[in-house]
């Protein structure tokens, strides 16, 4: 694992098969490229090389709900090489006990020849989805490949620990994320030690402990309810140091060095919060309590209150834990800029939303002019909603934030973020489903703020988090949302 990535890549695609020529022979590797610079061809590329070596004859793919599937339906046909035969399976917890699942299971363990099997990061949790995993790294060598592998950032979580440990039952891994730093630096941990459980050994940081406070800075504080200390990140430190010791294993390729892509332009739209609302926030945020009729609803905890504010800036609170929302007032000054918004636009767009009760307000705002994509819209609603959008049929696309992966939605120009969550990758992902090869014109990016308050905040944490993560990873520094 002792390459040196090159930090600029200039012509089109290209990357793809000079990555592929450099590293195919490589136990480990991160491939770090933004979405829609095409990661998924170079691990069928590389797949395929080693199978005509004879040094595999299986692709384990784990990857998020929906793109696992189009690994198979979309990726395989338009890549894979027509004269290796493939036998493919494609995974579903809920259906893996079913005839057919059972049939094309064991053909995929039993073929003689090339393999693929592609899964969910819950279906590799499962019972037998894990059992099915570990009997195809078993019974043929494999390249085992994590598909937006910033899912395994956190050390502790069983996902992770999981993964870590059938990571050695593979001769080859590879990582595929656009966002690797999205939160901190030690986002990075444990998706290297998945290429190699040794990886931060030779640099002194293999202890998770230790891999922090080097990297991180930290202060105490009393938990004066717990009676104890503890340690809070205020800021981080030897980040050059880190970006060289990834450049070693791993490539990142931006979509401005290797596509010509129009701009992204971004703008603010703000509005005021409505009488009651402005009370309940003043309240929230000095008093950690405010009433809803009659009821009295408090946010003691940090991670509650900034929740709490935030559904206070969208017009509802919920009366208590478990208790249903409530408008906090008739007018919703956030619902009625969006209105001001989508009725002067005449092309398609998308309107990302982080809380179900504000996609039920536009949806209610949009009616039949718009798609839904969401938790509460099943697997194939979803697909064929999708298809729907992409085809014409409908102006607006409405979509939770955190169900943003496998799109690609290049029909549309302008994207709404009718509010945003704290995930550096939420925002990423979605701002580049429409922004990939396809889109033709410039796309407007727009968020709606309610002044002064945690809007705001939330939108400066993101910049935050983008330039430490541009800093690791050696990326340009770039006016990105700042309108």
């Amino acid at each position: 694992m002792g390459h040196t990535c090159p930090r600029i890549m200039i012509t089109p695609f290209a990357h793809q098969r000079e990555v592929v020529e450099r590293t195919k022979d490589t136990p480990g590797w991160a491939l770090f490229w933004e979405q829609g610079c095409g990661k998924t061809k170079p691990m069928l590329d590389t797949a395929a090389y080693l199978y005509r070596q004879g040094k595999i004859r299986g692709l384990l793919v784990v990857a998020p709900n929906g793109v696992h599937r189009n690994w198979v339906t979309d990726e395989v046909p338009r890549h894979w090489p027509p004269d290796i035969p493939l036998q493919t399976h494609v995974y579903y917890s809920g259906g893996s006990k079913s005839v057919s699942a059972r049939k094309n299971a064991a053909a995929a363990l039993q073929t003689p020849g090339m393999a693929l099997l592609a899964m969910t990061y819950d279906g590799f949790l499962t019972k037998d989805g894990r059992a099915l995993a570990q009997r195809f790294l078993d019974t043929r060598p494999c390249l085992f490949v994590l598909d937006e592998a910033h899912r395994i950032k956190t050390p502790g979580a069983k996902r992770t620990k999981a993964l870590l440990a059938d990571a050695k039952r593979a001769l080859y891994r590879r990582v595929l994320t656009g966002t690797p730093v999205a939160n901190s630096p030690f986002d990075v941990y444990t998706i290297m030690k998945f290429l190699n459980l040794d990886f931060w050994k030779p640099f002194y940081l293999d202890s998770y402990f230790i891999f922090k406070h080097h990297f991180g800075i930290f202060q105490k504080g009393v938990n004066r309810a717990q009676g104890r200390e503890y340690e809070f990140v205020v800021g981080y430190r030897n980040l050059e140091q880190l970006e060289k010791i990834l450049a070693g294993a791993s490539d990142r390729v931006a979509k401005d060095q290797v596509l010509d892509l129009p701009p992204k332009l971004y703008s603010r739209r703000y509005f005021q919060l409505a009488p009651p609302q402005q009370r309940a926030y003043n309240d929230l945020r000095d008093e950690f309590m405010t009433f809803l009729g009659s009821e009295l609803v408090t946010a003691p905890l940090a991670i509650t209150r900034l929740l709490r504010l935030q559904q206070v800036t969208c017009g509802y609170l919920p009366a208590g834990d478990g208790q249903p929302l409530q408008d906090l007032c008739e007018r919703n000054p956030r619902l009625e800029l969006l209105a001001e918004i989508v009725e002067d636009l005449a092309h398609p767009a998308l309107v990302w939303a982080r809380f179900s009760r504000d996609i039920d307000l536009i949806m209610g705002l949009l009616g039949d002019r718009a798609v839904r994509y969401d938790g509460k819209v099943s697997d194939e609603q979803r697909a064929a909603n999708k298809e729907m959008f992409q085809r014409g049929e409908k102006q607006f696309f409405v979509c939770n934030l955190q169900i943003n992966e496998g799109l690609t939605l290049t029909r549309a120009r302008t994207v709404i973020y009718y509010n945003n969550s704290f995930k550096l990758t939420d925002r990423l992902q979605s701002e580049d489903r429409v922004h990939r090869p396809g889109q033709e014109h410039p796309v407007n990016y727009i968020d709606l703020v309610a002044e002064e308050t945690v809007d705001e905040y939330i939108v400066e944490r993101l910049i935050k988090k983008y330039d430490i993560a541009s800093t690791i990873l050696g990326d340009e520094l770039k006016g990105w949302l700042r309108a």
